[in-house]
């Protein structure tokens, strides 16, 4: 323990202990205290194991002084890492131990911060296997240095995770964690000594047990300040990386609901940042939260647990910020039971720890675990959560928004386990119920719960569902359109299409008075119809119906309805309209009208649809046999309810005329007219009352019914009935006369066609009624109002359909009364432009007809020709469509299917009554296709394409049709490039057509015609001609579309060449272009959209070829493609978004090839593509196609093309958003690492180097959202990334500032400003956040790759912007991780100091603050290298640059490395110091306060740290002043000069000899530049050198300065014949010789002597030197003067005290005074003043004045002279500071005076004198002091005048 003897045994112990005792006594010093303290501790601890007594006592004793002595002394430091190694020691006795951990406890707070935490790791070692209390106050020890350590922790993530030793050690882990979690929950002020006044005692706090509680809180309460630095502390070392982050998320967790901002806004801050590495759905993690939430619950399975290890609840505040976690777990809300605890806690809980937004929050939790638990474990408490909810909605009354999230979760979980809701009706009653009371917030909520419980009441038993069908019916007639909403829900989803108490509930909904209601009942009505027919499902029907009901069965609707009808013509249900009762409201009884009908169809086994509604005769036959079975059973009973609803249909038509009941009435009168006319012939009259209706359509149904009754009365009721009908037909109402018209052309064409049908040979021409009828009609055509021409073509045309007219065949062609004569009429109506288009139509109609009902029509071909001589002059599509169904009729005749009577004989049932012989139909076809096709006039062409495609579909069975198929294919592809969309789209239509039609054997060649022509380019040139429209009206103007017309059709021809299935360009064909034409009534008659189903299951096979090149087509620039491809789209793909996503590497990769097609239109298709497929989907799984799809972006955005350019600005708009979603760290590691890999390339590659502005924007802002949403997933590509955003920080600039900043390269300070300007700029440039932002991601495996990088972009990069933005890298790595860059600082450092000689100042200083920077982590070799290079660069190289480059290193290590420049301060220091004797100019006064800043930064004051750092500065000096360059040698003589001059006189006699040698050794030589400095330096060394300075010039050694070595080379210099130069040498000589008080007068006046003026003695002399000087010009003559000042300062100066000297020149001197006081500047005039002073100080009056005449003689003329000079220099006018002056040497002369004792000198002055004084005096212009100061001196000169007087 200590040396020396004292043998063994307890003697020798107790001898060595007092021993200690004396030394630590005779510790006087605290550092003699510490280092016996240091010393003896440990041992002196070891020795509480002595087995004696004594010995025990003794260390006692001794403890108890060490105690004494440190406890209040914080200085003294204890040896910590003895006693932590004697702590650990496992032989370590508990006694020591205890007394050891005293001591620790004690010393670890005095030590300094960076030892403490260099000490944690073995703190934590030592607490291993330690008792509790230990581990505890250990821990508490160390708490507040943790968040020391988290500053500068490992870059390596395994350095970071090994620091502190815990992998290894689990139980010091649990332990730590445990402790951080418990002082994370210590509240502020909180102690356990502390309690309230009323408490028996403390209130352990929230989250806390009371042992946790009393273990962080330590032995007295700590501040809260404290407290609060400490917990912060604690987080940002949890979020440091040092520990694994599910152990720490907890306590995160904790932190964020800290009461102190401080606190929560750091682990909120740390939390985010370990976002994406804590997995919320860890169990472990979860049980923490839940038991840190409910606290330490007693459970009888679990070991009980010590009262005071049981843990308090958490407080609201922690409840608030654990709920959101739970809520975002799957893995909490699957816990059971802690999941329904929490709820029960928050909900019903009595604890005081919830509020209304937890409340809320629970309920969200309870959506959370109906959601994620499996339906076996949610089974068993569904019940109570069940209760729970609808225990909150009764209670919480007052809030809405809660008891609304109750309603949802009750639905979901009504959803999830269906017996719960489905079992008892009373929860649905209640809720329907609550749908008519809540609030409109509410009733949402309560819609949405009930919607999504729906599927809940599908599989209930029958008595439910009856149950639940006659809820539904009362409540559709409830008020509230909410509820009557949620009834049709679920009377649409609950219940099948075909049951029928529900579809009757609906039909009440459907005339509901609120529109949103009546519009969801019928589409609940209509749903099935639509869904088996392609509106919700395309025409692949991908989603498969089954065999699911679409409409219930005819009959039961039929008779409930007619049931319920009944009933409520009893109740208050019935509704009064006019003058009649009906049972429902007439909406609904129209709607009833309608969906019975659709029954019916459905019944009778035809598929129903909508549009049937429209046309009573669809299927006509058929639905009559259906009905005349159906009523013949039964009984009767059927009958009388069909007959019932007729009843009804009747009410609500005369209650409400519409066409809806009046449609229902004939139909059924139609397909039943045995069991129906005879009921209404009795009521002719009511129907003939309706005919008067004002709605058009209405009157012409009503006609139709009139037709179907009075056709079936016999032949006198008939004829009366049309009387009746005609009867006053000219004074009734115009309504009703057509009306009646349509009646009496219904009638007569129903009854004669019935007739006909029975005996086809009998003829009608002779019946009188019939003639005088077709009279009316024909009278009618020729009427003024369009309505009346109107109904008689209508009447007309049915007429003529039935039968031939009752007319000659030929006759006067003007008049109606023959054949002839109504075709004119007709068809000049037709032609007519003023006529009504519907009258037009209706003209060209009844001209068709009148060839139907009469074989023998003469008129046919004329007809036909005249129909083709029309087509020229219309353009409009309907009168083209309806003279094409003309032109079939006329072509066709009687053989048409349009002779039938629709109502009882079906199409294919038809045979006709009489047969033609014709070749109307050739002729036609040759016209059709050879020259109205053929065409150029744009009007025959479309007339001739639609009319064609009427007979193609019409006539395909007739001969001479088939015989032409190919020609006719090839008129149709000859319109396929028409201008006029329509054209083309019939001709498409027609080509398929003619396909279809085709045969087996055939179709190929068809096939192979279409696609030479389409694709070889087969095509006939139009001739032009007179007819030819160049421009058809509207296309004059617009932009020609690549590929011209046919570009929609080749490309279909393509796409189905490319599948190797040419055939399907037919179909693609059928689908594209879907004329809206074709919706209309005369389009739909074509029937394409059957073709087009049939063509869409025929192309299902080859969708995964079609999808990819279709989903492109869709986004075609050219609208007909565009259109053509998404009606093909929308045919073939039911969901697009299924569709997309299953095929979406397909159509990227389509998109990817064709992005960069030679075609523009196809580069914009594609981007649009791009654009619309990347909506909300990402590509985690076709992450290859990534790369290839940004680079062709980024190519197509630099198009030609603008449009292109548009659409791929959008597409990588998108592509941005995309690739940000992907790359976010919080979507998953892995696939956010494959992300990145394929995104940084392309955009750092192709993106950041482009020269397109657009491309480089896009790429940055890109780059800078991935880096924010990455994270640490950019690690390794960072050696990429960083420098690729560095480099293009330049090329955003733009050369532009490079231009510029070169521009203004004339003006150094200038550009030096502006580049300044770019480099501070550049830290805030998106480039550089993006890079400083990823910084915190480098360590050391990424360092290795990135330092080269950097090194390459300091030595290679041209640009300004990037290498100040590489040194600000640099500089942020040197703090971010200084540990790991150490390895790398060396190539950093080699290349920062090669870029110091960088031709920009700017780039020099950022290179050097750089290096200033890594001096902190630079090895010292490293250090060493740069000192001596920088020193070398100084001291050897001539340029400016390197200087000022030695200059900013050093600087930049002065403030960024004060250390290390401390350490080198001996070679920079001296440095610093003669480069800041640089001569000083305007350019480079930065340069020179560089300088300063380092010297004065590097040393204690300038005087300080020359005698710091003399040696080292006295070696470099003579080297400078060798130096060949002029301004070294003057800097280098300036340098000694301030040497000089702030040592002064205590400067050592060797450095002061060597300073002189030197300096006197560098006069001889030619005059150069700044050689003055050397001079001055002389100067500053004798006159600031003191006394001692001749002492030491003695020249002792040969070597050495003298004086008279430095005299001799000074007055060389002073014969120097430069003005300048010769101006300082005479100062400084004349300066040394009065400091040395030397006489070398007469040396210096004979150098100056020849350069003053001569004594001239006449005035011949004067003026021959007046002239002299005239002569000289006005350079020399400044020149002089300034020389003449010099040579008057050098003499004054060097004027000695020796007096034979003065005896000798002071006349002389007097003399040139007095030659130059007249004639020289005001300034040599003050030099003068000054120069005559000094020799007046200087001169004494001879002491045998009185006794030698010479001597008086002598004073009387210096006397006289000096009265003359001052007199002179007194009377010049406005210069104060010269008269001053001059009365100051008149002071010296009046002394003179009265020291030599003689008046006659004082008269003689006086008088010389006192004319000039007394001017000075009177002088107004004078100041007041010189006037007092020349008063005083008068009477000065006057007093010793009188004393004078009165001793003679």
């Amino acid at each position: 323990m200590v040396s020396g003897g004292g043998g063994g045994g307890p003697q020798g112990e107790l001898q060595l202990l007092e021993r200690v005792f004396i030394r630590l006594g005779l510790a006087e010093t605290d550092e003699q205290l510490q280092e016996a303290v240091s010393k003896f501790l440990p041992p002196v601890l070891l020795k509480l194991t002595s087995q004696n007594e004594g010995v025990r006592k003794k260390v006692m004793e001794l403890l108890v002084h060490i105690n004494k002595r440190i406890k209040n002394n914080d200085n003294i430091q204890l040896p910590l890492e003895a006693l932590l190694l004697q702590y650990q020691d496992p032989a370590a006795t508990s006694f020591v131990i205890n007394f050891t951990i005293i001591y620790i406890k004690m010393g670890f707070p005095r030590l300094p911060m960076e030892k403490q935490v260099e000490l944690i790791p073995s703190v934590l070692a030592g607490i291993e296997a330690k008792p509790t209390s230990h581990q505890d106050s250990l821990l508490l020890m160390i708490m507040p240095v943790l968040g020391e350590l988290a500053k500068n922790p490992p870059g390596n993530p395994e350095k970071k995770k090994s620091l502190l030793g815990l992998c290894e050690k689990p139980a010091v882990s649990k332990v730590l964690y445990s402790f951080m979690f418990d002082y994370m929950l210590l509240p502020y002020g909180s102690h356990p000594s502390l309690k309230a006044p009323d408490a028996k005692e403390s209130q352990v706090p929230a989250g806390l047990s009371d042992y946790g509680w009393k273990r962080v809180a330590g032995d007295a309460p700590q501040p809260a300040e404290k407290v609060e630095t400490t917990k912060t502390g604690i987080v940002r070392f949890l979020g440091a990386g040092l520990l694994p982050e599910m152990e720490v998320a907890i306590h995160l967790l904790v932190g964020i609901s800290d009461t102190r901002h401080g606190v929560a806004s750091a682990a909120d801050s740390e939390s985010r940042k370990l976002g994406g590495a804590i997995d919320l759905n860890d169990p472990e993690l979860i049980r923490k939260l839940y038991s840190l939430f409910l606290g330490t619950l007693v459970l009888k399975e679990r070991p009980p647990v010590k009262p005071e290890h049981k843990r308090q609840p958490a407080n609201t505040r922690i409840r608030l910020k654990l709920m959101p976690v739970l809520i975002k777990s799957r893995e909490a809300a699957m816990q059971f039971p802690s999941c329904i605890q929490v709820t029960f806690d928050l909900l019903f809980g009595t604890s005081g720890n919830s509020n209304a937004k937890l409340k809320m929050m629970a309920v969200q939790f309870v959506h959370q675990i109906i959601h994620h638990c499996p339906e076996n474990r949610l089974s068993p408490i569904g019940a109570v959560i069940m209760s729970a909810l609808t225990r909150l909605v009764t209670e919480e009354k007052d809030n809405p928004k809660l008891r609304g999230s109750c309603y949802v979760a009750v639905g979901k979980l009504g959803l999830k386990i269906p017996s719960l809701v489905n079992k008892d009706m009373s929860l649905i009653t209640t809720f329907f119920d609550g749908m008519s009371i809540e609030g409109p917030e509410t009733q949402l909520s309560l819609r949405e719960a009930l919607g999504i419980m729906t599927p809940a009441f599908k599989a209930i038993d029958p008595e439910n569902k009856k149950f639940i069908e006659a809820m539904l019916a009362t409540y559709i007639e409830k008020e509230g359109a909410q509820v009557k909403l949620v009834t049709i829900q679920y009377a649409n989803e609950v219940f099948p299409h075909d049951n029928v108490a529900t579809r009757y509930t609906l039909l009440l909904g459907a005339g509901d008075k609120k529109d949103e209601v009546a519009n969801a009942a019928r589409s609940a009505l209509y749903s099935g119809i639509r869904k088996i027919h392609n509106q919700d499902n395309g025409i692949l029907k991908t989603k498969r119906l089954g065999n699911e009901p679409i409409l219930p069965d005819f009959f039961l609707i039929l008779s409930y309805v007619i049931d319920k009808a009944s009933i409520r013509m009893k109740s208050s249900y019935k509704q009064a309209v006019g003058n009649v009762v009906l049972p429902f409201v007439v909406s609904t009884g129209a709607e009833i009208c309608d969906y019975i009908r659709l029954c019916l169809w459905n019944s009778a086994g035809i598929l129903p649809d909508q549009e049937f509604l429209a046309n009573p005769h669809h299927e006509a036959p058929t639905l009559g046999r259906y009905l005349k079975k159906l009523m013949s059973e039964g009984s009767g009973k059927k009958k009388d309810i069909v007959i019932k609803f007729t009843d009804l249909v009747e009410n609500i038509l005369t209650g409400s005329p519409s066409m809806q009941p009046a449609l229902a009435l004939l139909q059924f009168i139609g397909i039943i007219p045995q069991e129906l006319t005879p009921r209404y012939e009795k009521k002719l009259d009511w129907v003939r009352g309706l005919l008067s209706n004002t709605k058009e359509e209405l009157r012409e149904t009503v006609a139709n019914i009139f037709g179907l009754v009075a056709a079936t009365l016999n032949k006198p009721d008939f004829e009366k009935a049309i009387k009746e009908l005609s009867r006053g037909f000219k004074d009734k109402s115009l309504e009703f006369q057509h009306g009646a018209l349509l009646a009496l052309g219904y009638s007569f064409g129903t009854r004669i066609l019935l007739s006909r049908m029975k005996n086809p040979a009998q003829k009608y021409k002779d019946w009188k009624i019939f003639r005088e009828s077709c009279d009316v009609i024909l009278a009618q055509i020729e009427a003024a109002q369009n309505l009346m021409i109107n109904g008689g073509c209508l009447a007309l045309a049915e007429i003529g359909r039935c039968s031939p007219l009752p007319l000659d065949d030929s006759g006067d062609a003007s008049k109606t009364d023959n054949k002839l004569g109504v075709v004119e009429t007709l068809l000049s109506i037709v032609k007519s432009s003023k006529a009504n288009m519907k009258v037009r139509e209706r003209a060209a109609s009844a001209l068709g007809n009148l060839c139907l009902g009469d074989a023998a029509f003469p008129h046919r071909r004329m007809l036909i020709e005249r129909f083709l001589d029309l087509a020229q002059e219309i353009k409009d599509v309907e009168l083209h469509f309806t003279i094409g169904e003309a032109l079939v009729h006329c072509a066709l005749g009687p053989s048409s299917p349009d002779c039938r009577d629709a109502w009882t004989v079906a199409k294919d049932d038809f045979k006709p009554l009489e047969s033609i012989e014709s070749d109307d139909l050739k002729w036609l076809l040759e016209q059709l296709t050879g020259k109205l096709t053929q065409s150029t006039h744009p009007n025959l062409k479309q007339a001739g394409c639609l009319w064609l495609l009427a007979i193609t579909k019409h006539c395909t069975k007739e001969e001479a049709v088939k015989n032409q198929l190919l020609k006719i294919q090839g008129a149709f592809m000859s319109l396929l490039g028409d201008n006029n969309d329509l054209v083309q789209d019939a001709a498409s239509k027609g080509i398929g057509i003619v396909y279809e039609s085709c045969g087996t054997d055939d179709q190929d060649k068809m096939v192979n015609n279409l696609l030479d022509t389409l694709l070889g380019g087969k095509k006939e040139v139009n001739k032009v001609t007179d007819d030819t429209k160049v421009f058809q009206e509207g296309e004059m103007g617009k932009n020609p579309v690549s590929g011209g017309n046919l570009s929609t059709y080749k490309e279909l021809c393509s796409m189905a060449t490319d599948m190797g299935q040419p055939d399907l360009v037919y179909k693609f064909m059928h689908l594209a272009n879907y004329n809206a034409t074709w919706n209309s009534r005369k389009g739909a008659a074509f029937g394409f959209s059957t073709i087009a189903a049939k063509a869409g299951d025929q192309l299902e096979e080859h969708l995964p070829k079609i999808i990819p090149k279709l989903y492109r087509y869709q986004f075609d620039p050219t609208p007909r493609i565009q259109q053509s491809m998404s009606a093909i789209w929308s045919a073939l793909v039911p969901e697009t978004n299924k569709t997309v996503d299953k095929y979406l590497s397909e159509i990227l990769a389509e998109l990817q090839k064709e992005v960069t097609s030679s075609q523009w239109r196809v580069r914009e298709s594609c981007c649009n593509a791009i654009i619309d497929v990347l909506r909300g989907r990402t590509l985690e799984n076709c992450t290859e196609v990534l790369s290839s799809l940004w680079i062709d972006i980024f190519r197509v955005m630099d198009d030609i093309k603008e449009s292109v350019r548009v659409a791929a600005n959008k597409a990588a708009q998108s592509l941005t958003r995309v690739s940000i979603k992907m790359c976010d760290i919080s979507a998953g590691a892995k696939s956010g690492e494959k992300s990145i890999k394929a995104i940084l390339p392309p955009l750092m590659d192709k993106g950041l180097s482009s020269s397109v502005t657009e491309v480089k924007a896009i790429a940055i802002a890109t780059l800078m959202k991935i880096t924010k949403s990455a994270g640490n997933l950019l690690g390794p590509h960072l050696h990429v990334l960083i420098p690729a955003l560095l480099e293009a920080t330049s090329e955003i600039e733009g050369s532009e500032m490079n231009y510029f900043s070169t521009k203004l390269g004339v003006d150094a300070e200038i550009q030096e400003k502006v580049d300044s300007a770019r480099i501070a700029a550049v830290v805030s440039h998106p480039t550089m956040e993006c890079v400083n932002f990823v910084l915190q991601y480098v360590n050391a495996s990424n360092l290795e790759q990135l330092v080269p990088r950097l090194v390459d972009l300091i030595k290679s990069s041209p640009g300004l912007v990037t290498k100040g933005g590489t040194s600000v890298v640099v500089n942020n790595l040197t703090h971010q991780c200084p540990l790991d860059l150490q390895p790398y600082t060396g190539k950093l450092l080699a290349a920062l100091v090669s870029g110091l000689s960088d031709r920009n100042p700017v780039v020099r200083m950022c290179f050097a603050k750089s290096i200033g920077q890594l001096m902190r982590t630079a090895k010292e070799s490293s250090k060493e290298k740069l000192f001596a290079k920088l020193k070398t660069w100084y001291m050897d190289k001539e340029d400016e640059v390197s200087r000022a480059a030695v200059a900013y290193t050093f600087q930049g290590i002065n403030r960024y490395s004060p250390d290390v420049m401390k350490s080198y301060a001996n070679v920079a220091m001296p440095i610093a110091f003669l480069a800041m004797h640089e001569e000083k100019s305007k350019d480079e006064g930065g340069l020179q306060e560089v300088w300063e800043e380092v010297w004065q930064e590097g040393t204690p004051g300038s005087e300080g740290g020359i005698r710091l750092y003399l040696n080292e500065i006295m070696d470099i000096l003579p080297k400078a002043l060798e130096s060949g360059q002029w301004t070294v040698k003057a800097q280098a003589a300036r340098a000694m000069g301030t040497v000089a001059t702030k040592l002064g006189g205590t400067i050592n006699p060797q450095v002061q000899r060597r300073i002189a040698s030197m300096l006197i050794s560098a006069l001889p030589g030619r005059t150069w530049t700044g050689k003055e400095c050397i001079l001055r330096s002389l100067y500053d060394l004798v006159v600031y050198g003191g006394d001692s300075v001749a002492a030491n010039l003695e020249g002792k050694s040969s070597g050495d300065a003298s004086v008279d070595s430095l005299l001799d080379a000074l007055f060389k210099e002073c014969k120097k014949e430069k003005v300048e130069y010769k101006v300082v040498a005479l100062t400084s000589t004349g300066t040394i010789l009065q400091s040395l008080k030397i006489d070398k007068f007469q040396e210096l006046y004979d150098i100056v002597c020849e350069h003053l003026p001569k004594i001239m003695e006449g005035e011949e002399e004067q003026e021959k030197e007046n002239e002299k000087d005239s002569e000289i010009d006005k350079d020399e003559k400044e020149q002089e003067l300034v020389l003449q000042e010099a040579i008057l300062t050098s003499l004054g100066l060097a004027w000695p005290e020796n007096i034979d000297t003065q005896r000798k020149f002071i006349v002389l001197m007097l003399s040139h005074m007095e030659q130059i006081v007249s004639n020289t500047t005001r300034k040599n005039q003050e030099t003068l003043a000054i120069a005559l002073g000094k020799i007046m100080e200087k001169w004494k009056t001879p002491n045998d004045i009185n006794s030698s005449k010479e001597s008086l003689e002598l004073c009387e003329l210096v006397f006289t002279k000096t009265a003359q000079l001052l007199s002179t220099l007194l009377l010049i006018p406005k210069y104060g500071e010269l008269r001053t002056k001059t009365l100051k040497v008149l002071g010296s002369v009046v002394k003179l005076l009265v020291d030599s004792k003689r008046s006659s000198l004082v008269y003689l002055f006086r008088d010389e004198i006192s004319k000039s004084l007394d001017g000075v005096i009177k002088d107004l212009g004078s100041d007041p002091a010189i006037k007092t100061t020349a008063r005083d001196l008068k009477n000065a000169l006057n007093a010793i005048q009188t004393s004078h007087e009165g001793k003679e």
